[in-house]
């Protein structure tokens, strides 16, 4: 349960209160009854009187206060709210009327008319306040437990969105680690030196998935870093039937995007294409500005499409929407396939 000074509240609301409970019993009684005892006034009188109505404020909601915090702990509001209600006001009352008795046997100055009608009213007017707090009470537990469950509902989604993050940037095509494996193979034998340079950019492929895997967002010179080690291996594969050329944008440099962006991209336009050294697949990575990047290749489809067909583009598409960005943008004409992604500030 939620815990409370309340400390502004006793220091305002309590005289505020008592001015309220003043002029109450003021309009409550016959004005013959509250002229004649105010005409024998002295100003202490009036002091004592407004003091009087200032503790009997104080004690309604400290007495509110200070039950709430026992209750909370012995009986909670939980599935019995009208037990827990009833309990609630019926102590409070109970409380309120064996202070007032106790009070009302004093002995004031005549003047001051406490009598058994003035017992009654004070009594009445304090179960009626002690309903009144009681339902305040209640309803800052119910506002609390609903605040609760929306910060847990908002706790869990942002979990869930890690979680479905995490996920998604494990997303690897299975095929890539085996037909990298079996040109390492093949080189081996014919050309050691290309296959230790294969096998350390293949390592420094999954040293970057492993150490951004937690990353939801990386600078887009480390992902530039990272493309251009993959690429090594595809021309390892295909010699010069992949071209890239990647421009450079200082601006754009500083913003970031998540992590595997590119390699997604580039794996998407490799499966989709046809193309050879006499015609190769050209990919041209670019920024039209500081806050955006393209990446667009030239088209030559392939007759029939390979298992998997646009996992990657909604691989990205899914993250963006995740982390509330701006989708990217898909252009696709006769002849070139295009995607523009938003950068994003790199945290």
């Amino acid at each position: 349960m939620h815990k409370h000074s309340y400390r502004l509240f006793r220091l305002y609301g309590y005289p505020g209160f008592g001015v309220v409970l003043y002029l109450i019993m003021v309009l409550i009684n016959p004005y013959e009854r509250v002229y004649n005892s105010w005409r024998f006034y002295t100003m202490p009188d009036f002091v004592l009187e407004f003091s009087f109505s200032v503790a009997y404020s104080t004690l309604l909601f400290e007495t509110g206060i200070q039950l709430t915090a026992l209750l909370n702990k012995w009986y909670p509001w939980g599935n019995r709210i009208k037990s827990r209600f009833g309990i609630q006001f019926l102590l409070h009352i109970t409380i309120i009327y064996i202070i007032l008795n106790l009070f009302f046997k004093f002995q004031f100055p005549a003047h001051f008319d406490y009598d058994e009608l003035m017992l009654r009213q004070t009594v009445i007017i304090g179960i009626i306040f002690a309903i009144l707090i009681t339902a305040v009470f209640a309803a800052e537990y119910f506002f609390h437990k609903w605040n609760d469950a929306n910060l847990q509902s908002l706790e869990m989604a942002q979990h869930t969105t890690q979680a479905q993050l995490e996920a998604l940037k494990l997303q690897l095509d299975p095929h890539f680690l085996f037909n990298n494996l079996s040109i390492v193979t093949a080189l081996i034998e014919d050309q050691p030196a290309t296959a230790v340079s294969y096998i350390a950019k293949l390592s420094s492929i999954y040293r970057y998935m492993l150490t951004n895997r937690m990353q939801n967002v990386i600078p887009v010179t480390e992902e530039l870093e990272f493309i251009k080690a993959y690429l090594f291996l595809y021309e390892i594969r295909y010699g010069e039937g992949i071209k890239v050329n990647i421009e450079e944008n200082k601006e754009a440099f500083r913003l970031g995007l998540p992590p595997l962006t590119l390699q997604l991209l580039i794996e998407n336009a490799i499966k989709h294409n046809v193309f050879s050294t006499e015609s190769p697949l050209n990919i041209h990575i670019y920024f039209p500005d500081e806050k955006s990047m393209v990446v667009e290749n030239n088209k030559m489809p392939k007759m029939m499409k390979e298992p998997g067909t646009n996992m990657g583009l909604k691989n990205i598409r899914e993250r963006y929407h995740l982390m509330n960005q701006k989708a990217p943008v898909i252009l696709d004409d006769e002849h070139f396939f295009k995607v523009e992604i938003s950068l994003i500030t790199v945290e």
